[in-house]
């Protein structure tokens, strides 16, 4: 029986609008991709913690646990998914089992059993054609995420060429990228070129996805994207940094006579990443790293001086500095860096755009005047005064600070934070989202006077009364950081002991009174 005859139908499954829908307004709106914020607002999206609480979407998730724990297998539903999925498509084309396959799949984690499944629709005897019909049912007209990502699945497992336009249409919602990417990958005659196409339509977890799976192409024009803006994504450079230096050549490319700026800011970008390290390989593994970071140093030498150059250089500087005892990495490699960081177009540059109060890279030019160890705090001041709750800045500058410093950033927090809205609790909070910003400033200034015993007794007291259990934790460990507690301070979380909500936070203050070391 062909596919032509077996049908579904066109009955929507769930009670919500589809994804497809969804994907559609949003080509409509804005083109092929990458879209805004609002695109990953998805049909069938949870609603976020009251409390403040992280939210962790499952993107997120699929994102984490493919790249740093492995997938959960789940037997039980793969075998009542397989079970489901046999019995609809060797047998009449019901729309109620259709319904109760959608409806199992949405309690199901699909990473827990995509691949899984795929190994036991080859194995098994379930007709192509039916199952490809199912697939792009669940795909089209799914209204659960997980439902829709093993529709994607099972075109991944017999799909065809047909399939590209509906797969890049999905994949370009985050959400579905990783599986999107899969099932180009197998139903697509030039699936490298198609994964390019996806890849340059999302910016985070989803470029990721696509990204890794172009490690190793041959084509030219996908090396030079992977070098000047394929390993850019709004998670973390440091997933594609090694794929992008390798597979893109780096060295090579910094060895041709005509380097542009672009790629002259993104190979330090690379090259930043690298140094930064983290959850992919990153410099140690990289056989060009000697050369291709002398190679950068050299052309940044005679080249304009911008504030991206200058945060790669203090970067991989500051990488070499820190491994200056490992033998890999010469002693010429570290003087050429040494040399060039000492330039006084340096301070210069990050002193001119720390003038500017309302500079959109002031908090990249504070980084900056932390590693170069320039004094910064009239102009960090004269940003707080005009941004009181940039957290960033205060965060940074704490981080600067030394005594005396400490105290005017104190007595700026006292003045420029409203202290009386702050004692807003005790709760039991975490603290995530705009509606924090305050607290979030609070939890920095408290944080940065463990090493100034004495220091702003007056935010200790309102951060002991806030409605964000961090921020009560810790005012009680800067407490516990000093020699001395002033008697005060210690009636303060005496009466805080005696409300705490969170069993944690209360233990450890009756610790700390009983003279005890926090856990």
């Amino acid at each position: 029986m062909s596919a032509a005859i077996w049908k579904l139908g066109d009955d929507p499954i769930g009670d919500r609008p589809t994804f497809l829908a969804h994907a559609l307004t949003m080509s409509l709106r804005y083109g092929p991709g990458p879209w805004p914020a609002e695109a990953g607002e998805l049909p069938d999206e949870p609603p976020r913690p009251a409390n403040g609480g992280l939210h962790f979407p499952s993107v997120v998730r699929d994102g984490v646990e493919s790249h740093h724990f492995g997938r959960q297998d789940d037997p039980d539903a793969l075998a009542d998914v397989v079970a489901l999925l046999s019995r609809l498509v060797t047998g009449p084309p019901d729309h109620a089992d259709l319904v109760r396959l959608h409806e199992r799949l949405a309690a199901t984690s699909a990473l827990g059993i995509a691949d899984e499944l795929i190994e036991q629709i080859r194995r098994g005897e379930l007709p192509g054609d039916r199952l490809h019909v199912v697939a792009r049912h669940l795909a089209e007209y799914g209204t659960r995420r997980e439902a829709v990502k093993i529709g994607l699945v099972l075109i991944g497992a017999c799909g065809e060429e047909s399939d590209r336009e509906l797969l890049l249409l999905l994949g370009a919602l985050e959400e579905f990228t990783l599986y999107a990417v899969l099932a180009l990958v197998r139903t697509q005659t030039d699936g490298q070129r198609a994964v390019f196409e996806l890849a340059r339509r999302v910016q985070d977890w989803g470029r990721i996805h696509a990204v890794e799976r172009l490690k190793d192409c041959d084509d030219p024009d996908i090396k030079a994207w992977l070098l000047r803006d394929g390993f850019r994504n709004g998670i973390m450079n440091e997933y594609l940094a090694h794929l992008a230096a390798t597979t893109g050549e780096l060295y090579p490319a910094l060895l041709e006579p005509d380097v542009d700026a672009g790629l002259l800011d993104s190979a330090g970008e690379i090259l930043e990443a690298l140094a930064e390290g983290g959850p992919a390989e990153d410099m140690n593994d990289y056989p060009d790293a000697v050369p291709a970071m002398s190679r950068w140093a050299t052309l940044l030498a005679g080249r304009e001086a911008t504030l991206g150059r200058l945060n790669s250089l203090l970067t991989i500087h500051g990488f070499l500095q820190d491994n200056q005892d490992e033998p890999r990495w010469p002693a010429s490699l570290r003087r050429q860096y040494e040399e060039l960081v000492a330039e006084s177009r340096w301070p210069e540059l990050t002193l001119a755009h720390l003038a500017d109060p309302d500079d959109p890279r002031f908090g990249s030019a504070l980084w900056a005047a932390g590693r170069l160890r320039l004094p910064v705090l009239p102009q960090i001041t004269t940003r707080l005064e005009r941004r009181p709750l940039d957290d960033f800045v205060w965060w940074h500058a704490m981080n600067m600070a030394g005594p005396a410093e400490a105290a005017e950033l104190t007595a700026l927090a006292a003045r420029l934070l409203p202290l009386a809205d702050l004692a807003n609790g005790p709760g039991d909070h975490f603290g995530f989202g705009d509606n924090f910003a305050a607290d979030r400033v609070l939890d920095y200034v408290v944080s940065g006077l463990q090493p100034f015993p004495g220091t702003g007794l007056p935010l200790i007291e309102v951060a002991l009364r806030n409605r964000v259990t961090r921020v009560r934790n810790m005012a009680l460990r800067t407490l516990s950081a000093w020699p001395v507690v002033p008697d005060q301070a210690l009636d303060w979380v005496r009466q805080a002991a005696a409300v705490e909500p969170n069993e944690h936070t209360r233990t450890d203050m009756e610790t700390f009174l009983a003279g005890g070391e926090l856990s």
